[in-house]
């Protein structure tokens, strides 16, 4: 569950508010266009893989944010996009789509591209931001394969798009459970005096056991 719980958490305001009016604009549109359900996968999917390559090859930092689950859904945008691209538009209503698809494909990709650009600036985890494009991409090949025009067309992205999601969550959760050998820091068990390393600053206000004391007894709340 901790591969999930992040993404409902922020580090301050203007992260939190960031984060919202994004998906507020483009998450919105996307679930009004998908459906709540299929919005929902890959939101949760993106989620998930944000957080594995994150522990993966940023193991002592601790991030938080839903970025890497909305870059999940501009990837699963762009796969939606690619999958439809050569379907024939020999109707109005096509030409329309066809057209809209266009403008998505310059839209998102202009965000995924400013995006990463910013992931490498001090304390933003790119690597969150990564997986969960990956994570997007994948998942949607799977779930958007099912509106191409052609039955063989379905059935070839639909397994080529399972595969794909099959290998990528397999073996990074199998890199970092295992194979990989991830190891924390035993310093990143009190994460208020790992603030207060980098932001000398912070005031930790959560209640926390006092690590390597041995008595296990709860430390006062710093409110």
């Amino acid at each position: 569950w901790r591969l999930v719980t992040p993404i409902l958490l922020h580090a301050g305001w203007i992260h939190l508010l960031a984060n919202v009016m994004v998906q507020l604009e483009a998450g919105a549109f996307f679930e009004k266009e998908w459906g709540s359900g299929r919005w929902l996968l890959v939101y949760l999917a993106s989620a998930i893989s944000s957080s594995v390559l994150s522990v993966i090859c940023m193991p002592q930092a601790v991030s938080v944010g839903s970025s890497g689950a909305v870059m999940g859904l501009f990837g699963a945008k762009l796969s939606e996009i690619a999958l439809r691209w050569w379907e024939h538009a020999d109707t109005p209503a096509r030409v329309v789509s066809h057209q809209v698809r266009k403008e998505q494909c310059v839209a998102v990709g202009c965000s995924v591209v400013t995006v990463m650009a910013f992931s490498f600036i001090p304390y933003v985890d790119w690597a969150a931001h990564l997986g969960g494009l990956l994570g997007g991409l994948v998942v949607g090949v799977a779930i958007f394969s099912l509106e191409l025009q052609l039955p063989w067309c379905k059935v070839v992205w639909m397994i080529l798009g399972l595969s794909m999601t099959l290998v990528l969550y397999l073996v990074s959760l199998r890199y970092m459970y295992g194979e990989g050998n991830v190891e924390v820091e035993e310093e990143l068990r009190d994460v208020c005096g790992y603030y207060q390393q980098q932001f000398p600053e912070y005031e930790c206000r959560c209640m926390k056991d006092e690590y390597g004391n041995g008595n296990g007894n709860e430390g006062n709340s710093q409110d």
